[in-house]
């Protein structure tokens, strides 16, 4: 199929209807996964998506703020620079499982935004940043000041402002303004690891979130039932798919469409990590479906489904790990086109099928008011 050829949202719309109509028959195999009841749903996402890579995000924050001094050092080395970049970029691939997990922990005390400050089209958190250096006042520096500041100079997008700067690299002289620097972006590391430990922590204990999601009913302020723990989880995965859909595949096409073709901004670009992002989000993605068991959900009269379904995960898979690829080339190519709207339609067409088939046959109602773009 010509992806290509898909210029307006209602063409689209068209091909995808077209593909659901058409379908190719193909009955799920013999000793095929069984349906998960919605409580199972929500215990193994918690269990083997949630809290594991809330862990994996801790351990990161605190290597990113263990290695971020190490690059301040009178005697430091450009490879403590290159420590602490890498161990940003691996914070990165450790959030990004976690930004469309907004539910619990994370949705409290602006914790999102003061992890990434995100679309961020003014440039708002490098403008707030650079007034934070040139005021130069010490008591931000201490320990949780920067929580009484702005969302924006909290997160990882004011570092990484700081440690990809080609103009004032970090480390890099020995006056006032580059102490200073150093200062900012120890606290701002300092920083993300408190967020990091009070997600991970809210989730934990008798009266932690964990406990709430799990365990629904009448004396349950939060969720009454199991059907709206259950919801829940989807929400999230729909949300990720709203998110890639909307940070990166739109913002990026509309910007190549344009006569002349612009490039769109898109997240880290800065550290060169908008790939690792997008990737580690579409892989989260993946690996949520399958702990919800959404595929064996795929009604009797549809197992056509399957095979399309499997083809929007490849398609997924491979398109991401192509973007910053194509990013790099020639703007507008007929390959950047491709990437970027074969991202589109599968984004869009996995989520459909989701909203409209898949969760609603395991019982969980996704409401059109509360999910735009349905």
């Amino acid at each position: 199929m010509n992806f290509d050829r898909f210029g307006t949202a209602a063409a689209m719309a068209a091909a995808i209807a077209a593909v659901l109509i058409v379908g190719v028959m193909d009955a799920r195999a013999d000793g095929a996964p069984q349906p998960k009841t919605q409580a199972a749903i929500v215990r193994d996402a918690v269990d083997q998506f949630v809290l594991p890579r809330i862990d994996t995000f801790k351990m990161r924050t605190h290597e990113l703020a263990s290695a971020v001094p190490g690059a301040c050092k009178p005697d430091a080395q450009p490879a403590a620079l290159a420590a602490a970049q890498s161990a940003f970029v691996e914070t990165v691939r450790a959030w990004a499982p976690l930004d469309f997990v907004r539910f619990g922990p994370s949705a409290r005390n602006h914790r999102l935004e003061r992890v990434l400050f995100w679309p961020d089209p003014r440039a708002t958190a490098e403008r707030q940043l650079s007034a934070l250096l040139a005021a130069r006042k010490p008591e931000l520096l201490e320990p949780g000041a920067l929580a009484t500041q702005s969302v924006a100079v909290q997160g990882l997008t004011a570092l990484e402002v700081l440690l990809f700067s080609e103009k004032q690299p970090l480390g890099r002289g020995d006056d006032e303004a580059a102490r200073y620097r150093c200062g900012m972006a120890d606290a701002i590391a300092a920083a993300l690891d408190t967020v990091a430990g009070e997600i991970q922590s809210g989730w934990m204990g008798d009266d932690g979130y964990r406990a709430k999601i799990l365990n629904p009913g009448p004396d349950n302020h939060l969720y009454r039932d199991t059907s709206e723990s259950a919801r829940e989880i989807a929400k999230a995965l729909v949300v990720g798919f709203d998110l890639v859909r909307d940070r990166i595949a739109l913002p990026e096409l509309h910007a190549v469409s344009r006569d002349p073709p612009r490039r769109a901004r898109l997240p880290f670009e800065r550290s060169r990590a908008t790939g690792v992002f997008v990737v580690a989000t579409v892989d989260a993605l993946k690996d949520l479906y399958g702990i919800c068991a959404f595929a064996t959900r795929v009604g009797p009269d549809k197992t056509w489904m399957t095979n399309f379904l499997t083809a929007g995960w490849d398609g997924l898979a491979t398109e991401s790990r192509r973007l910053d690829e194509v990013r790099a080339g020639e703007i507008a190519s007929k390959d950047h086109l491709h990437v970027v709207r074969k991202l589109r339609f599968d984004i869009t067409s996995i989520r459909q099928i989701v909203v409209r088939e898949l969760a609603a046959n395991a019982g969980i109602i996704l409401g059109f008011n509360e999910l735009d773009g349905d």
